[in-house]
């Protein structure tokens, strides 16, 4: 069994490793909610004791939709 190295350092001497993991899951949760996940799960899968704490990632999904419906202004106008 391979261990990763990230579990063998205590992460409050690295923190280095601390934002790798932050950003580790941030990435993961809004993949997950990107790909069409339910914000239920993905809050479950991270650990999250309540889904309000989750709703941060789902905010940045939302702002990536619009994103993509404001690259069509002027498309048709």
């Amino acid at each position: 069994m391979v261990i990763p190295i990230f579990l063998l350092l205590s992460l409050s001497d690295h923190p280095l490793l601390i934002m790798m993991f932050h950003v580790s899951r941030h990435t993961f949760a809004t993949m997950t909610l990107t790909a069409g996940g339910d914000i239920y799960t993905t809050s479950k899968l991270l650990g999250h004791t309540n889904v309000h704490t989750t709703e941060i990632y789902a905010d940045v999904v939302m702002e990536k939709k619009a994103d993509a419906v404001n690259l069509m202004n002027g498309l048709f106008g």
